[in-house]
């Protein structure tokens, strides 16, 4: 009869299999699929991601505009116009200081060439960018040699030597000078046209479009559809407006401290650096790049470049370690190899425009992901929560062989909660996930030894230092090793109480001689009552009739079993740290200077009456 189930679960398991290959197939086509449409649709969607992100921004303001009593329609159009004020503000600032700044580069060239020569001069290997320039030089006239002795007779002149082609464009006309100055801007300010009438439409539909993409959600599932829209829209929100006032604030303080500096046109390198950090990675770095360069130029000396470097490296460090942190917090959601990840990735579909939308786009994959049972891998890979649990976590250490990292984990746990803590959230756990891999086969013999090892030396490098009171309990562990560590836990938790403890080897073994009033044996799995009853037993035939017996059951709780009754004398069965914790100081003597004239609780207390204790 027990072969029947196994059988039945092999011959399904094939069929599980392919379901499983089938499905994984499905969604590696459909990231593709999904990855070729971005790409090839990049024209529509690189405006329509710009507008959504204006909208998401300017959301908040016109809802504060409604507020204070306006229509939605006059609001949306006051935040469109003002931010279209700003955007020509800024383009016209840039532009004028940058046609300045063109003006005055030809005062820097001497300097520039001064510097680059002492470079070369004082370059390792006695001139060897000159050598290496002569060289590269010298191939180039060797190709061209070699091109003109191939080329036809018809193209040398009288004496062998090619005759110069030049093409000479014909005049233009009116019309083809405006076309040839007038395309390049065009495909950029129709962009801007299009960004600014989605940015409209969506601000001003923006509940009618919330509602439309709840129901593509999910219109079933109105909650979790609802806390999606919910989530990502205040994520961004805060995310872009919290950047867009840091971006600010750091464009002002660098624009002041180069002017401070002397580098020319710090109004410019001010506005460059707050729009150039919405850009992830690469931004910051060309923020400080361009104005070093022309510091570089300008000044005779080397203590302007250094001075720009200098103030870049104090401004980058504040706003990453407090700026960020205090107003961005956990807005975004998102881990650093994921906004890696999303910058890479937006720019090879996008450009430079995927650069800007990388950050906002990926927080609504991770949302997505977040909410949605079916992508969430996405939060797996995006988010910024932990993909393992705790006592995951800690488990996988001990299974790769890394017990050190594991002890590292658990002394880290400590400084954020207390001892009984840590054992219940994350080495008890882990334990029970050990056990469960015995259990299924999972764990071979060398592997199995291995692993109860790493924890139970995981958990004895918890301990404090050794007491220098006579121990007042015996601690066992029932089975094994991971019963072992139970044993420890609970006598490092009895330690904290004041209760000094004595522990015993692996499987119950006790000791030739029980000097101690209380005997306490951790059983960290499942156990059924004969098994309770006769490891009681087996427990009693060696510490004697009259010692103390707690049994404390650590096991998974939803998987325990019903509390035994009519116990012998002397016995208490209880289950958790904590119940342990209370049923051995009731039966062991009071801790040095909590009581007086040497009476001890078990005195004053009846003994146990052999009725398990919840």
């Amino acid at each position: 009869m027990l072969s029947e189930p196994g059988r039945s679960h092999r011959s399904l398991t094939p069929l599980t299999d392919k379901i499983g290959a089938l499905s994984s197939t499905n969604g590696i086509l459909v990231i593709l699929a999904a990855t070729a449409a971005l790409y090839f649709g990049r024209d529509v969607l690189i405006p329509f991601s710009l507008a959504l992100l204006i909208s998401f921004a300017m959301a908040p303001v016109v809802l504060q505009l409604r507020k204070l009593g306006l229509p939605r329609t006059p609001a949306v159009l006051i935040v469109i116009v003002a931010l279209s004020i700003g955007a020509v503000v800024f383009i016209v600032l840039v532009a004028s200081q940058a046609i300045d700044l063109a003006g005055n580069l030809p005062r820097y060239q001497s300097n520039l060439e001064t510097k680059i020569q002492s470079i070369k001069e004082v370059a390792p290997g006695g001139g060897l960018i000159d050598r290496l320039t002569a060289m590269v030089a010298r191939l180039s006239e060797e190709a061209t040699e070699r091109a003109v002795a191939s080329a036809p007779m018809g193209m040398e002149g009288a004496q062998g030597k090619p005759v110069p082609v030049q093409l000479v464009p014909p005049a233009l006309t009116p019309l083809q000078l405006a076309w040839e100055v007038g395309a390049p801007l065009i495909e950029p300010f129709a962009i801007i046209g299009v960004v600014l009438v989605f940015s409209v439409f969506m601000l001003l539909e923006r509940e009618d479009l919330r509602n439309r993409l709840i129901w593509l959600l999910g219109s079933k599932d109105l909650t979790r559809a609802t806390a999606a829209m919910d989530d990502a829209a205040q994520r961004l929100s805060r995310f872009l407006l919290a950047q867009a006032l840091l971006n600010f604030c750091y464009g002002a303080a660098f624009g002041i401290g180069l002017w401070v500096i002397g580098v020319p046109n710090p109004i410019l390198w001010g506005l460059l650096s707050a729009v150039l950090r919405f850009i992830p990675l690469v931004g910051t770095v060309a923020a400080a790049l361009l104005p070093t360069i022309l510091a570089f130029a300008v000044d005779p000396g080397w203590l302007m470049p250094l001075e720009t470097i200098a103030l870049f490296v104090v401004l980058d460090l504040i706003t990453v370690n407090v700026g960020e942190p205090l107003l961005y917090g956990g807005s975004t959601g998102l881990s650093p190899f994921a906004v890696l990840f999303a910058t890479i990735f937006w720019l090879t579909l996008w450009g430079i425009p995927g650069l800007l939308l990388a950050v906002p786009l990926t927080v609504c994959l991770a949302v997505l992901g977040r909410h949605v049972p079916q992508f969430g891998f996405l939060d797996v890979l995006l988010g910024s929560t932990p993909a393992l649990t705790p006592e995951a976590h800690f488990y996988q250490r001990i299974l790769a062989g890394d017990p050190l990292e594991a002890s590292e984990l658990a002394e880290r746990g400590l400084q954020g909660q207390s001892r009984q803590a840590l054992f219940e959230s994350m080495i008890l756990p882990a334990i029970h996930l050990a056990q469960a891999d015995r259990q299924r086969g999972a764990l071979d013999g060398p592997q199995r030894g291995a692993v109860w090892g790493g924890i139970l030396a995981a958990v004895a490098d918890l301990d404090e230092d050794g007491h220098d009171t006579p121990p007042a309990v015996l601690c066992l562990g029932a089975r094994d090793e991971l019963d072992q560590a139970a044993a420890l836990m609970t006598g490092q938790l009895l330690a904290e109480k004041g209760i000094a403890c004595r522990h015993g080897e692996r499987g119950g073994a006790v000791p030739e001689a029980v000097d101690v009033p209380v005997v306490m044996v951790a059983h960290s799995g499942t156990v059924t009552e004969h098994q309770l009853g006769r490891l009681i037993r087996r427990l009693r035939r060696r510490i004697g009739p009259d010692a103390i017996l707690v049994v404390g059951l650590l096991g998974p709780r939803e998987l325990a079993g019903e509390m035994p009754e009519g116990l012998e004398a002397h016995t208490v069965v209880v289950r958790g740290f904590s119940a342990i914790a209370t049923a051995v100081m009731q039966w062991t003597p009071k801790p040095a200077g909590n009581g007086g004239g040497g009476t001890t609780e078990s005195e004053a207390m009846p003994e146990p009456s052999g009725i398990a204790a919840a």
